[in-house]
Order: structure tokens, then C-alpha cells, then sequence
């Protein structure tokens, strides 16, 4: 066999894990899901491919994480050691497509992936910074604890208020027409709210604003309807006119 022949392995592809990484104390911190994980991420490292490693949850029940939550979790512990890094974060396009992480293996070189933008790297060997299993630990619950606060920022029930009123001013929405019988009735009052902090937008005031209605709906400038009663007796002997009287009397107000 010639020495220039290149050696390929019959069995094929393998996970292949050196001494000094197995004995390492960053290693040696990983809790068994946090193991499976970067077996995972090998399986699909190849030669020119380190850069765009990923993890589905889809794939990553297949090695036993059947859990997001546990896969989050242990992908950032192996980050948190400096066994992998993180060279796209993913996240939602405005399209409406979510793209995953994509993740090297700081001990293999990374060469250059135009598709994902991604530029050539020299293995870093992060986890060599790793003196102790508790300082591997320590970075471990580090990056939980960031991970949590990132999350609680992101959660909020609103968004300030931006002041335009003065803070004790009644807002009052306009629901009637000027011309309305009864403008001035029953309706409600709204407060802007004082604190900056609270997310709510607005607050409602104590209850309904009172209200009395018009004594008076008849139409303005319009006098009183008046009928005329007969007084006195009819002479038919002058059919010319009447001997009596004629009274005007109010039958009513017209409403």
C-alpha cells in the first residue's frame, strides 16, 4: 500500500472525542443531556461543516432530549465551557421563518460558509480555559442566570404611557352629538395613568360622573298650543256674527 493512498475508515462516519478533551474538567462537568448533546453535534460534524452545526429538538429526541427546555439548557452549558460557540444566532425573520442556531466545535478549524456568512476561524480551544470542575460549574450556573433574566426582560403585560395630560386631567370621550337632547347625562371619565411604570394604558375613574336630566324637552321659541272655547250663547237670527264671547284657553304644552 502505497503512503500517499488515502486511509478511509470501512465503517464510515465517527464521533471521535480526544483524551484531552475527555479528561478535561470542562468535560467532566456535563451533566449526561449536556453529553448527549455534543455527541449530536458531532454526528453531523464533517471536514468543511464546522460553523453550521445545529439542533432540532426533532434530532436531538432521536439521541434522548426530549425536551426544548433541556436542550436550551444544555446547549448553553456546553457554550458556558467552551467546548462549542455560537456563530448565527437564530431567531424569526420578518417572513415568518425561524432559523436555528448554528454552533462550532472550538477545537476543530472553521472554514468560510458564504451561505450563512459565516468567515474562516482557527480552532480556539475555549475550553482549555477551564481550570477546575467548579469554575466549569460556576460558568454553567452563569449562563442560566443570564439566560433567566433575558427571558423575564422580554415578558411584559404592556408598554409605558406616554403622557400628553397633565396627570390629574379627566379624559373625557366625546359619544354623543352636540345637538343630543340629554349631552350632559350619564357617561364616564378616564385618568391617565400617574406611575411610568405601570404598564397599564389607562385607569377608569371612581364610576360614573352624575348626572340630571333637562327639566325641559320642548323645542326652544315654540309657545304653547291654546284653543278657543265659546263663551256665550249663538242669536240665530243674525247669522252675521255672534252675541257671545270667546275665550282662549291652553289646552296644554306641546312636548
Amino acid at each position: 500500500m502505497s503512503k500517499n493512498h488515502k486511509i478511509t475508515d470501512k465503517r464510515g462516519h465517527s464521533l471521535r472525542i480526544y483524551d484531552d478533551i475527555f479528561d478535561s474538567p470542562a468535560f467532566r462537568a456535563l451533566s449526561p443531556h449536556d453529553v448527549l448533546a455534543y455527541l449530536a453535534l458531532l454526528r453531523v460534524l464533517r471536514g468543511s461543516n464546522n460553523g453550521d452545526l445545529s439542533l432540532p429538538l426533532t434530532r436531538a429526541k432521536q439521541c434522548g432530549i426530549n425536551h426544548h427546555l433541556t436542550l436550551a439548557r444544555s446547549l448553553r452549558a456546553l457554550c458556558a465551557v467552551g467546548l462549542v460557540a455560537v456563530t448565527r444566532r437564530g431567531g424569526c425573520t420578518r417572513g415568518g421563518q425561524r432559523l436555528p442556531n448554528l454552533y462550532r466545535v472550538t477545537d476543530w478549524d472553521c472554514y468560510e460558509i458564504p451561505k450563512f456568512h459565516l468567515e474562516a476561524i482557527a480552532a480556539t480551544n475555549d475550553w482549555k480555559g477551564i481550570k477546575t470542575i467548579t469554575q466549569a460549574l460556576e460558568r454553567i450556573s452563569a449562563a442560566e442566570i443570564s439566560a433567566k433574566e433575558t427571558h423575564s426582560k422580554k415578558i411584559t403585560l404592556g408598554h409605558a404611557v406616554t403622557t400628553t395630560r397633565t396627570p390629574r386631567d379627566v379624559v373625557s370621550p366625546i359619544t354623543r352629538t352636540p345637538r343630543d337632547t340629554w349631552n350632559d347625562g350619564l357617561g364616564h371619565g378616564v385618568t391617565m395613568a400617574e406611575n411610568p411604570e405601570n404598564p397599564l394604558s389607562t385607569r377608569a375613574s371612581e364610576g360614573f360622573l352624575p348626572g340630571t336630566e333637562k327639566s325641559i324637552h320642548r323645542t326652544p321659541h315654540v309657545p304653547p298650543l291654546q284653543v278657543a272655547t265659546p263663551m256665550g250663547e249663538r242669536d240665530c237670527s243674525d247669522v252675521h256674527g255672534i252675541h257671545g264671547r270667546l275665550a282662549l284657553k291652553p289646552i296644554g304644552v306641546h312636548h
